[in-house]
């Protein structure tokens, strides 16, 4: 039957024009994408266009109007019909391999040229500077303020240059002596490059990290994160940060990866590994001279978050809810507050984020023998053990008897703290949720560049909480229980005369 009369037909046994010709266009009587007769209403609007490249039709490049979720795919021949949207502002095209395109949406007919991503990554590239100072300079920070602001007071701001770090990569203190306890640079002098490949990831290779200077001392900055289109072939956790990590760096004009697929400024490309955990696994995962000193990856693998689908981004870049332009007066539009990702790193802060995942409950029971305490501590709705990071990061559960004069009481039975905590602490009841490294000698802690290989490991595992008795005479009044968090031993902390060593992340008073 011919296509009109077969048209006509199905019009007068009632399916409607509108279905005979969706039917028409699956039959290959139409150039045009197969559109969903659910929303094919005449009240609806639909966008018709198409997209090549500089060869022809490009198909399954997605096409959405810019700032709103619907989108679709061009078909076969680079066609597209998009229904049901507004028809002000800017429509986007994109596919992997190719910079996103923009038109108005006022343009007639909409027909996306995409342009292709460069070949080959430029290494005489330029880092682009993210701090807004000089006006004449390209700067991340003169178009993203509210994301520059965030992400200065991030880690990644001080990956290179936060003092805790410099203190023990160089072995001075925190007011800048010379030769005052740890350091990598002197204790494993052939392993002090090591640590520029995630600090400082655009510093000279093997670089002393006393030495870099330029756009390099920002240590984890904009430009570098925004140019990363891979994660590379080596084993994660033994290649470690930008040797592990694929780059694109333009040799003319300019390039940005992130995870917003209709970002149309003309070099902008959208990659999906923005939003997966493996983007932050070559700096998160690292075996460093024998020992498993970055684990976050390998705990996030096997964790429970992992298999809700939760990824390190879905709680460590979560939207504040407070940005609504990334751009405002420099091109930036207005979007859903949901989209846009925090560079801060944490949801408000460490603190605020270690006291919503460690959970302590308690409980007092007297007896004719005495007083027992029941704790139990556990961590919930985090991806990863508790605490992870840097190795000598740790929890301490200190446990303190009073009597009726607020005197302590000794300890009559239960766990109590090991050396390693400090001298104020040693000894007493409680116990250490830690990554214990231990030297030759079997003292510990360790630094991880002088220790054994083989650490032991009593940190906060999700779902599996530690449960502990203690027992103390009955002249006890009061129980006071804390967790305690420290980024660093006590002896070490106290060598370096840091002065910010620990937060109470839960305290409890039993009576």
């Amino acid at each position: 039957m011919a296509p009109r009369r077969f048209v006509l037909a199905l019009a007068i046994l009632g399916l409607g024009a509108g279905v005979a010709t969706m039917l028409l266009w699956r039959g290959g009587c139409f150039d045009t994408p197969t559109i969903d007769p659910l929303r094919d209403h005449p009240e609806n609007t639909q966008l018709d266009g198409r997209v090549t490249d500089q060869l022809g039709p490009v198909p399954g490049a997605r096409i959405r109007v810019k700032g709103q979720s619907a989108s679709v795919d061009s078909d076969a021949q680079g066609r597209f019909r998009l229904v049901g949207t507004d028809t002000t502002g800017r429509i986007t095209a994109w596919k992997n391999g190719y910079f996103i395109g923009g038109l108005d949406l006022a343009a007639s007919p909409l027909e996306f040229t995409l342009k292709k991503l460069p070949a080959e990554d430029c290494t005489r590239y330029s880092w682009v500077d993210p701090a807004p100072i000089a006006q004449d300079v390209h700067a991340c920070g003169k178009c993203h303020d509210e994301i520059y602001r965030e992400w200065s007071v991030s880690a990644h701001a001080r990956s290179a240059s936060g003092r805790h770090f410099r203190n023990l990569y160089d072995g001075t203190d925190w007011n800048g002596k010379a030769e005052v306890g740890w350091s990598l640079k002197s204790q494993y002098p052939r392993g002090a490059g090591v640590c520029a490949s995630c600090h400082a990831p655009t510093a000279e290779v093997a670089a002393d990290l006393n030495q870099i200077d330029g756009v390099a001392k920002f240590g984890v900055h904009c430009d570098y994160c925004h140019k990363i289109s891979g994660v590379g072939e080596g084993p994660i956790g033994r290649t470690h940060g930008r040797f592990n990590l694929d780059l694109l760096r333009p040799a003319e004009g300019q390039l940005f990866f992130g995870p917003l697929d209709d970002v149309d400024r003309g070099e902008d490309a959208f990659s999906p590994l923005y939003k997966e955990s493996k983007y932050c696994a070559s700096c998160h995962e690292g075996t460093v001279f024998g020992v498993h000193v970055y684990s976050t990856y390998s705990e996030w693998l096997v964790s429970p978050a992992k298999e809700e689908g939760k990824q390190c981004q879905t709680c460590h870049m979560k939207p504040t809810g407070t940005m609504t332009n990334m751009a405002p007066n420099k091109g930036g539009i207005e979007r859903d507050p949901k989209t846009l990702a925090n560079h801060r790193l944490f949801a408000g802060s460490q603190e605020e984020m270690l006291r919503q995942c460690v959970k302590l409950s308690a409980r007092l029971e007297r007896d004719a023998d005495g007083v027992k305490t029941m704790i139990e501590v556990g961590a919930e709705n985090v991806g990863h053990r508790v605490p992870t990071g840097f190795i000598d990061r740790h929890l301490i559960l200190v446990v303190e008897a009073l009597d009726s004069n607020g005197k302590s009481m000794p300890l009559g039975d239960g766990p109590s703290l090991p050396g390693a905590v400090g001298k104020l602490l040693a000894g007493k009841p409680g116990k250490l949720y830690a990554k214990l490294l231990n030297d030759e000698d079997g003292h510990s802690p360790a630094p991880f560049w002088l220790a054994d290989p083989e650490p032991v490991d009593t940190r906060l595992t999700e779902g599996k909480p530690d449960s502990s008795t203690f027992r103390f005479a009955k002249e006890t009044r009061r129980i006071r229980v804390r967790v305690i968090y420290r980024r660093f031993w006590r002896e070490v902390a106290e060598v370096k005369q840091w002065p910010d060593d620990e937060i109470v992340i839960v305290e409890k008073i039993l009576e």
